[in-house]
């Protein structure tokens, strides 16, 4: 019920019972109040209630504005959810370089010493395979596995005395391929042998002297 109709309710009520008090009042003192009188009270109060209400339910309403404008605003609850936080990223870690393939030696092909025995004998214009003979250049007997520049009776030069190489069959080979590049001033006269089957076959025969 809304507090207008409270209030008519009051009202009308306070000035019924005030009428009634009226009546009976006159009656016990002998008098009977004429009707027109008597509805006169009941209608004059009926009026004061309607404009007592009015003034009462505008009186309470403006209170009721005021209490509203003076109470305080209810926090509004922030439904929103914050944002979760990202999670830190990591930097990715560098890749990691491809590991450089070791150099190698190429794998000598395997030689064939019967041909190589064939082969050689274009350097037996400078070489001797017999133990002790030096030529033009030095005797190959056992020559694998000597080290440079040492063969007895024979004169070396500098270059070669000093170049500090063994003759195993990997020098041999680079040495076979290009003696002037792997020893410079060396006075061996001789392009060498470009074909890797042949030198392995050259080397195979130098193998068999011992």
């Amino acid at each position: 019920m809304s507090r207008l109709h409270r209030a008519h309710r009051r009202a009308k009520s306070f000035y019924a019972v005030s009428g009634l008090g009226l009546v009976a009042l006159l009656s016990a003192c002998g008098g009977q109040p004429e009707a027109s009188n008597v509805e006169n009270v009941d209608e004059a109060p009926i009026e004061n209630v309607a404009n007592v209400a009015n003034d009462v339910a505008v009186t309470e309403a403006a209170n009721a504005a005021d209490e509203a404008a003076a109470a305080p605003a209810p926090a509004v609850a922030n439904t929103a959810e914050a944002p979760a936080p990202k999670a830190e990223e990591k930097p990715e870690a560098p890749a990691a370089a491809p590991a450089k393939p070791e150099k190698t030696a190429d794998a000598a092909p395997a030689g064939d010493a019967a041909k190589g025995a064939k082969l050689f004998a274009q350097c037996k214009i400078c070489h001797s395979v017999e133990p002790g003979k030096n030529g033009l250049g030095p005797s190959l007997h056992d020559v694998v596995g000597r080290k440079a520049g040492t063969e007895a009776g024979f004169t070396y030069s500098p270059a070669m005395k000093n170049s500090g190489l063994t003759w195993t069959d990997a020098e041999l080979t680079e040495y076979l391929r290009a003696p002037m590049k792997l020893v410079p001033g060396t006075k061996m006269a001789f392009a060498g042998i470009a074909n890797e089957k042949d030198r392995a076959d050259v080397i195979a025969y130098l193998d068999t002297l011992k």
